[in-house]
């Protein structure tokens, strides 16, 4: 038998969406405004009305049942347009912007927002902050609920979505173009020699694997050469390979982006065999679409990030 919303308390589902989000009745509750005792009378309603106990222990967390993860992009969708009718009262002024602006991203990609976001948001928004997070299987359930604002990444699909959520439903769209380069410390025994791929193969390298990768992209087409390469460091992120970079003899291969930054300090030349770029995506969930902070934001930082790098391969190619 259909539900139907005239019959149901719209209270209820902004208690839901909290509990949906948080995943605990005590910090939902701080969200609300209601005491403890009273969201979990609503937890209780709100299992009757849907039938499914929608939040259950597991340990000492509260876990959705599969029926709430189907419910949580629905209800967050409500929620968001119900935040609309209050909005179109209210003209959007940047200066009067208050609060945090969530991206998930790498360390290097964050990097660069956070000097876009200094360039072009913080002096007409000062009121707001930036955060940024790792992008992890906590931040992809983040994204669902709202309670983070974009993901930058070479390819959305590397977040472990849940399986209820269907990663077509967000928005992406491509910022930059990511190219590779080469580099060592300025120091290195072969600074100023000719580095042929046979002798790019033959040095220590450092790798880095967001993922937790044994090899990357520069192993297979080393691999198409008959060749490889002894990876004498792995690290997670491309900022802690700098200071590995800086005391050993090992290359990095890696965004030019991200070596230009250090360029003082480095050696930076290009790979010795074909390298493809990547397309660096802003992706963001359709209920961010049309909200007014939000694409102001997002525009504004897409924009000075894109010229940012065309800025850096224009110096790299002097």
């Amino acid at each position: 038998m259909e539900k139907r919303l005239e019959s149901l308390d719209l209270n209820l589902l902004l208690v839901l969406h909290w509990l949906l989000t948080e995943q605990n009745v005590t910090a939902a509750a701080d969200k609300i405004g209601l005491s403890q005792p009273a969201t979990s009378r609503a937890l209780a309603r709100l299992r009757e009305v849907f039938d499914d106990p929608l939040l259950v222990k597991t340990g000492g967390e509260m876990s959705p049942t599969p029926m709430a993860e189907r419910l949580q992009p629905a209800v967050a969708r409500a929620i968001e347009r119900c935040r609309d009718v209050l909005r179109v009262s209210s003209r959007f002024e940047p200066s009067s912007q208050a609060g945090q602006f969530r991206i998930a991203c790498v360390d290097f990609t964050g990097a660069m927002a956070a000097m876009a976001w200094a360039k072009v948001i913080a002096p007409e928004a000062p009121g707001l902050e930036l955060d940024i997070v790792n992008p992890t299987i906590a931040a992809s359930r983040d994204l669902v609920s709202g309670k983070i604002d974009l993901v930058i990444l070479p390819d959305i699909a590397v977040l472990e979505l849940p399986p209820s959520v269907d990663i077509d439903q967000f928005v992406r769209r491509p910022i930059l173009q990511q190219e590779f380069q080469c580099a060592f410390r300025k120091n290195h025994p072969m600074a100023g020699e000719n580095i042929t791929l046979k002798r790019y193969a033959a040095m220590d390298h450092v790798l880095v694997a967001p993922q937790g990768g044994k090899t990357g992209f520069v192993d297979r087409s080393l691999a198409e050469q008959g060749l490889t390469r002894r990876i004498a460091y792995r690290t997670s992120t491309f900022l802690l390979a700098l200071p590995i970079l800086m005391k050993t003899d090992c290359v990095l291969t890696a965004p030019i982006g991200m070596l230009q930054l250090y360029a003082e300090n480095l050696v930076i030349f290009p790979p010795p065999f074909k390298v493809a770029g990547n397309t660096l995506f802003g992706a963001w969930h359709p209920n961010w679409t049309h909200d007014e902070r939000h694409r102001w934001v997002r525009e504004k930082l897409f924009a000075e990030m894109a010229l940012e790098a065309e800025q850096i391969r224009g110096r790299a190619g002097k």
